[in-house]
Formats: C-alpha cells, sequence, structure tokens
C-alpha cells in the first residue's frame, strides 16, 4: 500500500487514466482500484467521477497556464514571445507521445450537461487568450487579432496530435508572424 495520501493517489491516477485512455473510458471502479483506494475513500473526497475530472484539470490548469507563461515572455518583441507559444505545443507532443492537450482531450469528450468541467476548459483556454492579448496591446484591432491567433494556435494544438508530426506547429508559427507583420503594417 502506498505512503502516499489516499486524495493525490486518486488524482494521480485520474490523470494518467483521463488522459491516456479518455474520460469517458475511464471508470470509477477503475479508479479506485487503481489508485489502491477504497470507494468509501473516493467518495470522501469526489462526490462524482465529475468532480474528480473537474480537480483534475484545475490542478492541470496551474502547471499549463505556467507553462505557458513561461513561453510567451520569452523573445525580444510580441511577434517573437507569441511564437514562442507554439513550441509549447511542440514540447508537449515530445513529452506526451502526440496525446494533445489535457483540456481539448476532455472537452472532445463531455457533453451540455457536464457544465462544471466545461468550465474549467473554458477558464483555462480564456487564460491563453488573455495572454496572447496581453501580449498584442501596441496592435490595432488587438482583440480580434488575439482571437484569430487563438484559433491558429489551437489549430495546431489539434493538428499536431491528429497527424503525429510538428508540420502544424511550424505553419501556425509562419502564419502569426505574417499575421503580425501585416497587422503592424496597418
Amino acid at each position: 500500500m502506498s505512503k502516499t495520501p489516499v486524495k493525490e493517489r486518486l488524482m494521480q491516477t485520474a490523470e494518467k487514466l483521463f488522459y491516456e485512455q479518455g474520460y469517458r473510458a475511464t471508470g470509477i471502479n477503475q479508479i479506485i482500484k487503481e489508485a489502491e483506494v477504497a470507494k468509501a475513500s473516493f467518495y470522501q473526497y469526489f462526490p462524482s467521477k465529475e468532480a474528480l475530472c473537474v480537480a483534475y484539470l484545475e490542478d492541470k490548469h496551474i502547471t499549463a497556464n505556467q507553462r505557458q507563461k513561461q513561453f510567451i515572455t520569452t523573445g525580444e518583441n510580441p511577434v517573437e514571445r507569441i511564437c514562442n507559444l507554439f513550441e509549447n505545443i511542440r514540447q508537449n507532443a515530445i513529452a506526451n507521445d502526440f496525446n494533445g492537450c489535457h483540456f481539448l482531450n476532455i472537452a472532445s469528450e463531455i457533453n451540455e450537461h457536464e457544465n462544471a468541467i466545461r468550465l474549467v476548459v473554458t477558464k483555462h483556454k480564456s487564460r491563453l487568450l488573455d495572454l496572447i492579448k496581453n501580449e498584442l496591446s501596441e496592435y490595432q484591432n488587438n482583440e480580434m487579432l488575439a482571437e484569430m491567433l487563438y484559433v491558429i494556435y489551437e489549430g495546431a494544438n489539434i493538428s499536431v496530435k491528429n497527424y503525429r508530426d510538428f508540420w502544424p506547429i511550424d505553419r501556425g508559427i509562419s502564419i502569426t508572424q505574417k499575421l503580425l507583420s501585416e497587422a503592424k503594417n496597418d
């Protein structure tokens, strides 16, 4: 029996299973078994699988947002800093065998009744959009431009997983450079 606290074991197990096999394919009984906890212990900390998923995503949000901030604060100008953000996708793909973004993976599996999960996903993605907006304060139409770059970033994020290749990152960087160059000249 592990000396790791029960709640931490549940969180670690949920992270592994949700990320590797998906939210829908992971059952509470599997989580309980692999975490080596009693069913009553699970329900002591989490009233449902959805509540566990919310806790998992809130935890991932903190670390993912810190990583995004590290990437977007590296560079001499907004173009370099936003392009550096794409390296977050590359490093995540390398580290996780192209398994994709924790948030997008979960978002693709949930339905409209799982609003608590969607709220955490939206909160995380809104923080990313805010990071991009902050870099574009000197640009005209910076809000619309930030939204366009966010869509390019997320398109690259999903495409890297789908194609198991890095070309979407390279194209995303090229499009971002072109778009920001043209926007600066307007």
